[in-house]
């Protein structure tokens, strides 16, 4: 892809960011029924393999796997709504165990230099696990879409900016 390739991405991701801030609830259900659509098809895969698999064995893995995913991905298409409740659960864990993780680094690299970052992320972190879960079930609603939109913005920022920047570096070695 070329630079110009690059800004277009970055600016879409920008823009579906900004679309996920303003419309969360519609975002995480988005969000699900795309990994439920993506279950779906790796199910489907996965049982085309057990068709192609030599041994009794394999073939049955591939086909019970195959099975699990279909039927993981039909209930999160039909039931959208209970896996975002399900995602937001999970969500505040993984903040708080992040947080948590972050912590213990910070006390082993507290005397070093920038260390209170660790500090400042393992607090920030385990703050927002404990909003979500405390919010839940009412944080499905705004949590997923939320960070997603978040996740998207940054990101798209990021990448633009360090796009220009190449793009800017390669016209002065011209």
């Amino acid at each position: 892809m070329d630079g110009m390739g690059w800004i277009v991405l970055w600016l879409a991701a920008i823009v579906l960011g900004v679309l996920a801030l303003m419309a969360p609830l519609a975002a995480g259900v988005a969000v699900t029924i795309v990994v439920a659509w993506v279950l779906m098809v790796v199910g489907v895969l996965h049982a085309a393999a057990g068709l192609h698999a030599h041994r009794a064995k394999s073939r049955l893995a591939h086909f019970a796997l195959g099975f699990l995913y279909v039927v993981t991905g039909i209930y999160l298409a039909f039931a959208p709504a209970a896996a975002l409740l399900g995602l937001t659960v999970v969500l505040a864990v993984v903040f708080v165990t992040a947080g948590l993780l972050r912590l213990i680094a910070w006390r082993r690299h507290r005397g070093e230099r920038g260390g209170g970052w660790l500090l400042f992320d393992g607090g920030v972190s385990i703050g927002l696990g404990l909003m979500i879960g405390a919010g839940w079930p009412a944080s499905a609603a705004w949590a997923p879409g939320t960070l997603l939109g978040v996740i998207l913005v940054i990101n798209g920022i990021s990448g633009l900016m360090f796009t220009l920047a190449l793009r800017r570096s390669a016209r002065v070695r011209l």
